[in-house]
Formats: structure tokens, sequence, C-alpha cells
């Protein structure tokens, strides 16, 4: 797509998301102060999801409005270089699933920056308990994401009208359309001399060397995220026995069994989402060591569905320019955040029958904390996923360059131009 229907596309979401989160709020004031006195409206959730937990309430302080100015930036710049990344106008599934990738990407950078801008808070990373504590206070957990999957619709639904009236003559001359493939040749005409040859191998064996070396940073921070307990399917000492209701109450350190992860791992825990032990913790029941594990489980599976599918195109493409070196981590990363979130989904339902998440609470906060530690768990590490992925090409293209430098008459005859 070329640079101004990109443009245009990304500034319509970035400001119908801030008429959204700065003027929301004021919104449902007017229509109180409107109907009567004592009437109020509640809150709006579409989903299950909170559409106004993220909102702007005081602008007097710089952490009541920061981190939804650095979510309109970061998704604003993600969104743009998606859509410049694809092919055409046409709407694609896989685009899609970017845009949702950048969205929720930025959702995470502006939670993850929050705590930082809090005088009171002890640590710029806060831990898991510290996470759960705030969602206690009154905190919308996960706010950012949730409201970052209910404004998605807004730039899809822009694009699906373009793509609609697409045949329309000034709307293609305002946008541009007809020159979109040619200027995108001719780009890539003249850029050869910035371009690294060498085409991947297509074979079943090179793509499952692709998919595994991204998955290794996924299972090693899976794996330290092990110890950390995340519900409270634990073992009482001296009521109930091992399976019973009594056994399935609130953790408390003063009246059960204490656990305690090592240092490092409390430090990091809020940013540790998908658990990986091959064995229940002391304290834990074998229920709650299953939920999770089925939704790490979840996790690597749809992460390995992802990387496959970049790995698949990755080997279809005979030319790489830096541009789509980057674009690949980046992909990456957003495969790790949407692979996070998918498992969230699953934890928020199965956590809450099988391995309750604290106290009692609704389904909607047992997904808004899911999803919380999905988006932080993706947007702190999923860049490990993308060079890993990244790195995996690279050790490709040169073995390639060096087969093909050894068989100079097989190089004749394969095709250099194309994409």
């Amino acid at each position: 797509m070329n640079r101004r229907p990109s443009m245009l596309l990304a500034a319509y979401g970035a400001w119908s998301q801030a008429i959204v989160l700065f003027f929301l709020d004021p919104l449902k004031q007017q229509v109180s102060d409107a109907v009567q006195p004592e009437a109020t409206v509640g809150e709006i959730r579409l989903l299950g999801l909170s559409l106004e937990g993220f909102a702007v309430l005081d602008l007097h302080h710089v952490q009541g409005w920061l981190p939804q100015v650095v979510f309109l930036l970061v998704s604003s710049l993600l969104t743009y270089r998606v859509f410049r990344g694809s092919t055409g106008i046409r709407p694609r599934f896989g685009t899609v699933l970017a845009l949702g990738g950048a969205a929720l990407l930025a959702a995470g950078v502006a939670m993850l920056i929050g705590p930082a801008l809090d005088p009171d808070a002890s640590t710029a990373v806060p831990t898991y308990g510290e996470w759960l504590v705030r969602a206690q206070i009154g905190e919308v957990p996960g706010a950012a994401a949730q409201f970052a999957l209910l404004t998605l619709w807004l730039q899809v639904a822009l694009w699906l009208v373009v793509w609609r009236y697409r045949d329309w003559r000034p709307l293609r001359a305002f946008l541009g359309i007809e020159e979109d493939t040619d200027s995108r040749a001719a780009r890539h005409d003249t850029r050869d001399g910035h371009e690294k040859r060498g085409r991947l191998s297509d074979s079943v064996r090179e793509r499952r060397r692709l998919l595994c070396a991204g998955l290794i940073p996924a299972v090693l921070l899976a794996v330290a995220g092990g110890p950390v307990l995340r519900h409270n399917r634990v073992r009482h000492l001296s009521q109930g026995a091992p399976g019973s209701p009594d056994a399935s109450v609130t953790f408390d350190p003063d009246l059960w069994e204490n656990y305690r992860p090592p240092a490092t791992v409390e430090e990091w825990s809020g940013v540790l989402y998908p658990a990986l032990r091959l064995r229940p913790l002391r304290t834990e029941l074998l229920g709650g060591w299953i939920a999770t594990l089925a939704v790490c489980a979840v996790f690597l599976l749809v992460l390995a569905v992802a990387l496959r599918t970049l790995a698949r195109r990755a080997a279809e493409v005979r030319r790489w320019r830096p541009a789509a070196l980057v674009d690949l981590v980046m992909k990456g990363w957003y495969a790790t955040v949407l692979a996070a979130v998918v498992a969230a989904f699953v934890d928020g339902r199965l956590m809450r029958w099988f391995a309750p998440r604290g106290g009692s609470g609704a389904a909607a906060e047992h997904l808004g904390v899911a999803l919380g530690d999905a988006v932080r768990f993706g947007a702190a590490w999923g860049w490990a996923t993308g060079l890993a992925f990244l790195g995996g090409v690279l050790l490709m293209m040169r073995r390639a360059e060096a087969s093909a430098a050894s068989h100079p008459d097989e190089r004749e005859e394969q095709p250099v131009d194309g994409e």
C-alpha cells in the first residue's frame, strides 16, 4: 500500500481512539446531568471488555494522561508501518492480525510505563502480586489491552470502505491507488544495491529449523515463569485434605505453607506470563498445575502456527531489503503478543473454574487480569522471538549463498527477480 492511504488509515485510527479516550468520560457526565441528578451512566462494556477503563480521567497529573498519549503515538506508528508493508489496497486476514498485534503491543508499552510515572510506586517493574493489588484497589486490569481490542474495528471498517469504493475515480485520484503497483515496482528496481540476495530453501526441514529458532526464547521464558504461583489451588496444612473445598481458599502466608519463588523470578514476575513446570509446585494441587500447563500449551501452539506461516512466506522471498528484515522482527513480536492474548482468553475461562486467581471475582475480572499478564509479557519479551527468527533467516541465507557459490551453474538457472 502506498504512503497516502497508509497515513490516512493510521491517522483515522489514532484520531478515533483519541476521541474515545479524552471525551468519553466528560460525555458520560453530561448525559448523567441531563437525566436525573441521582442517575449515573454505568460502565460501558462490550463482549465482557471494558471500553472506558483506559479513558483519561485526570489531566492535572502526568500519570493520568501520558500512558494514553504514548499508546496513541506508538499505535499510529506501528499501524502505519503495517499498512505500508501490506500488498495492495485489498484487506487481508494476515494484515488484520498484524494490526491487532500492533495495537496490543502499543497497549503493552503504555501499561509498562504507567507504574514508572507513579511517584508512589516502589519499583518501575511491579511484581505480579503488585499488579493484582492495583486491580483490587479499583484499577481496571489490562485496561489498555481491552481498549485496543475493542477499537481495532475502527481502522478495519474504514479500510473496508476504501476497498469497497476503490473504483470511484475521485477516491482513486486522492489516494493514489492507480500508482500503487507501478510505484512499488519502481522502488524495487531502484533498491537492488541495498538488498540481500539469497533465497531460502523451501524444504520442510529448513522451515522446521526456523520454527524451532523462533520458539526457543518463548520456551525459555515459559520455564522461567514456571515457579510463579498465579492461582490459589494450593495445599492447606491444618485444614482439609488436598482436593477438598477447604483447600481452595485464598492464599494467606499466615495460614498456609509459605511459598516464595526465587528472588529474580519474583522481581520479574509482572512480565512473565506462560508458566511451564514439569511437576506441581510444593503447595500446588494437581488441577491447578494441569490448567497452567494447558494455558502454556495453547500459547506455544498458537505461536508455532504463526511462526510456521512466517517461515513459509520467508522461503518465498528471493531478495531481502533491510526494511523487510525489520518487518520480520516486528512480525515475530506481534506473533508473540497475539499468541499470549489467545492463551489469556483460554486462561480467563479455564483458570476461573479449575484454578481461580486470588479471591472469587467476576468472569470479566479474571479475563482482564489474564489479558494484562499476556500483553505485558508480549510487549516486554516479544522482540526476543523476532530476533531469534531473524537470526535463523540470516543463517539460512548464508547457507543458501554458500551453496549457490559452490554450484554456479545451478545459480545461473535460478531466477533472481521477483519477491
